[in-house]
């Protein structure tokens, strides 16, 4: 029976709005790909709501495609299937498809394929990329937009990695045995894998259509794989103990002698979800220079991975700095390329070199050497 929902008018009035059905999978997919929002990430996460941007509709997989790929402020992968729910594939053949697709991500997308598709999208829809990611992530005037781009990349690359996904079955109504089949899921899959259904229902009206959206399928273990798989600004203890014995001192030492030069462990290890970036100043640039990022163990990343790194002027999208800033910042990234350890890292504007845990531990004291030296000129431009 189709549901209604009334509008009071001026006169105090009630106006019925009947529900309809959408009457093409297509329209209700490309009103998710329009908002988001619909996913009512309110109710997924009532203490921190989701919001989304999006990466793709019929985003390639495998020689198939999910509906739409989209990314939460976390960096979290939301993979969306939409069907109507009269539809007899939505109750057990898109279940199959859809933790296939699970199981194939990690090993056919990468973060910067998902990078690259998202800014070739959003320009399709006549979209500034960076304005886009900006609105999601709402930098604080501290921050560089670019780097906490940049960060929120290399963030999607390790969920991607580690197979931290979500994964929604969208429809205009959710069967009872789907939302038996996310509940089961939820149950008993592992931490970072979140299943859900949402039901978002039309109700067209003489000024406009009323668009109603509900989660199915939650169960408590949702709420605490999701708390686990956030990754919180840890202290610094924290932060320290999430690494092993030999690496957590060896970044308390770094830590130790950098903080000494810029006598504010804060603003020079600034805490991310992902880990610590490392942060300089000078009078020359109104906002924090990125110079790397300690980044936590996860899933595929068992010891944790150091990258030091800067924004240079060559780089697409760089910062314009003033040439006695580029020069310093030239000079700290000039130093690892002859290093025998590490590989070279790139990431949108940003270009240096990313360790091990075993080469950040062996090369400890010239890491830090070359750290406190950069951030000791920047301290006199």
């Amino acid at each position: 029976m189709a549901e209604r929902i009334y509008i009071r008018n001026a006169n105090g009035d009630l106006e019925p709005l009947t529900e309809e059905r959408f009457e093409t999978e297509e329209l209700l997919q490309e009103l998710i790909g329009q908002h988001p929002e619909l996913l009512a990430g309110e109710q997924i996460r009532p203490d921190d709501p989701l919001r989304w941007i999006l990466i793709r509709r019929e985003m390639p997989i495998e020689g198939w495609a999910i509906d739409h790929l989209l990314l939460d402020q976390g960096a979290q992968p939301t993979l969306v299937e939409v069907k109507r729910g009269e539809s007899r594939r939505i109750r057990r053949t898109v279940v199959g498809q859809m933790l296939d697709y699970a199981a194939t991500a990690a090993g056919v997308w990468s973060g910067d394929g998902m990078r690259q598709a998202f800014e070739e999208d959003a320009r399709k829809r006549g979209k500034d990329p960076l304005d886009e990611l900006n609105n999601l992530l709402r930098p604080d005037d501290e921050t560089d937009a670019e780097d906490l781009a940049a960060e929120f990349w290399e963030r999607a690359a390790t969920n991607l990695a580690a197979n931290r996904l979500r994964l929604l079955f969208v429809a205009d109504e959710i069967p009872a045995e789907l939302e038996r089949v996310v509940k089961f899921l939820n149950e008993h899959t592992k931490d970072n894998l979140e299943v859900l259904a949402i039901e978002v229902k039309q109700y067209p009206g003489q000024f406009g259509d009323a668009l109603v959206s509900r989660v199915i399928g939650q169960v408590d273990a949702t709420v605490e794989k999701l708390s686990k798989s956030r990754n919180p600004w840890l202290t610094d203890d924290e932060f320290l103990a999430r690494f092993r014995p030999d690496v957590g001192s060896a970044i308390k030492s770094m830590m130790t002698a950098a903080v000494e030069i810029t006598d504010d462990s804060g603003d020079t290890f600034r805490k991310r979800t992902g880990g610590r970036t490392i942060r300089g100043r000078c009078s020359l640039w109104d906002r924090p220079i990125y110079l790397g990022w300690l980044r936590l163990p996860d899933v595929n990343n068992g010891d944790g991975s150091f990258i030091f790194h800067a924004a240079l002027r060559s780089m697409p999208s760089a910062p314009d700095y003033p040439p006695a800033l580029r020069t310093v910042l030239e000079k700290w990234i000039d130093q690892f390329d002859n290093d025998t350890f590490g590989a070279n890292h790139q990431s949108g504007a940003r270009i240096g070199r990313e360790l091990n845990a075993d080469e950040f531990v062996a090369h400890t004291d010239l890491l830090t050497e070359r750290l406190c030296s950069v951030l000791s000129e920047l301290s006199t431009l």
